[in-house]
């Protein structure tokens, strides 16, 4: 595929992709289906004559089913539901191919999230090698936290549902007000997802049909007053016109695939040559080592008991300007194995890249074996810089590896003794900070 030059500012959007101010939202039509203008054409052409659906309406891509018994016309529409759901995956798995190319780019993009409004979710699993979340409209109290999220491993986000729950799908009218009663009502989308929308200062819309009008109020919820592209080559020039004077967005005219190559390209470019990092064996023990520039992020390895993880994400909200703005960190925790890894090898791997390790001292940390005995004491037979932080009261000065460092809140002062523990963690950020510039002076 060839690289788009209609983007002068490639630049900027990368860097609001890596600060995760970047929300890449992936259409039906981000790929292209044989003989047809869309993905809902195609699915049509597979329901005709199908004797559930009694009309599809192709400007507002939603079909209605046929209720001939008004006594059966719950296991009715469920029927009319199934029946749509499998012309959808059958038309999916006819181009699987161009799905699979669209989630191989979408591996490469530096993002905690990707949106969807394409309910097809094993070629994403089965590729990032992470679960695909979705948006259920009737079903508030079974809708689950998103959290974890990292670039490492990102999550696909459904919109509109997914192929496995066939009523959580948008397909009809009645399914269309459903959704956004229930969207703009009391069923939000997950907390930690709205924040990261709020954040966002660009979206990127690939193939989807902003012509329709409930599209245009899924713009206004997810991106008011935002920097919006939306890239499509299939928009006629009529509606083109139309949508842009009515929406504040950029149109692109590409395809999509040529878009995401383009982006991924623009995110990993080629380096002038191909010499790998520098590296130097330690003459007593043979180890070959990695020479890491001056410049480059420090690498900080967490160490805590699963039982504090609320301290553990307060802290990484704590170092966010760290690791986002200035890029002086990159943080690796546990949270970060993809399923199916073989963790103690992941987690021995980080703990050699790691220039620093911080522990979450608790009650908890002193009382784990594998904290303890695997992670703390590697980290000091690798002589690595060690920083306990205190969470809360416990016997941690009859723990000689913590008793003889400087443990933070500085004046032995755990964490939850603060009445102001914003105040304990801006204290924790300021001496991590003052860590992290030592460190990096140490390599020059």
């Amino acid at each position: 595929m060839n690289e788009v030059t209609s983007i002068d500012d490639w630049d900027l959007i990368v860097e609001d992709i890596q600060n995760q101010r970047c929300i890449v939202i992936l259409g039906p039509d981000v790929v292209e289906y044989a003989g047809f203008p869309s993905f809902f054409e195609a699915v049509s052409a597979e329901l005709t004559e199908n004797k559930y659906i009694s009309q599809s309406f192709v400007e507002e891509q939603l079909f209605q089913i046929k209720i001939s018994n008004p006594s059966r016309a719950k296991a009715e529409k469920n029927d009319g539901i199934r029946h749509i759901a499998k012309a959808m995956q059958k038309v999916v798995a006819q181009n699987q191919s161009d799905w699979n190319a669209v989630a191989s780019l979408v591996k490469k993009i530096p993002s905690k999230v990707i949106f969807s409004l394409m309910p097809e979710e094993s070629t994403f699993a089965s590729i990032l090698g992470t679960p695909v979340r979705y948006y259920h409209k009737n079903k508030t109290s079974e809708k689950e936290a998103i959290d974890n999220l990292s670039v490492d491993s990102p999550v696909v986000y459904n919109l509109i549902g997914t192929f496995s729950q066939p009523e959580s799908l948008v397909f009809t009218y009645d399914d269309l007000f459903d959704y956004i009663f229930s969207i703009l009502g009391d069923n939000r989308l997950p907390q930690e997802l709205q924040i990261i929308l709020k954040n966002a200062e660009r979206f990127i819309f690939l193939g989807v049909n902003f012509s329709k009008w409930y599209m245009h109020l899924l713009l206004k919820l997810l991106a008011s007053d935002k920097n919006v592209l939306s890239i499509d080559d299939q928009v006629p020039d009529a509606s083109r016109t139309f949508v842009m004077s009515r929406l504040s967005l950029e149109m692109i005219d590409c395809t999509p695939l040529s878009f995401l190559d383009s982006l991924t390209c623009n995110c990993h470019p080629t380096p002038a040559n191909n010499t790998p990092a520098p590296v130097v064996v330690t003459p007593t023990t043979g180890v070959v080592e990695e020479v890491v520039a001056p410049e480059a992020p420090v690498r900080i390895f967490i160490s805590y008991a699963h039982v504090d993880e609320d301290f553990k994400k307060e802290l990484l909200l704590t170092l966010s300007p760290m690791i986002n703005q200035t890029k002086e960190i990159e943080i690796w925790e546990d949270r970060q194995i993809i399923a199916g890894d073989d963790w103690s090898s992941d987690i021995k791997e980080q703990l050699a890249k790691a220039d620093l390790i911080i522990c979450l001292v608790s009650k908890n940390f002193l009382a784990s074996k594998f904290c303890i005995e695997k992670e703390v004491s590697s980290a000091i037979e690798q002589q690595k810089y060690l920083l306990p932080i205190l969470l809360r009261s416990c016997a941690w000065k009859d723990f000689p590896f913590i008793a003889s460092r400087q443990v933070i809140p500085r004046d032995n002062q755990p964490i939850m003794s603060f009445r102001d523990q914003d105040e304990a963690y801006q204290k924790v950020y300021e001496e991590i900070k003052r860590l992290v510039k030592q460190i990096k002076q140490e390599r020059v």
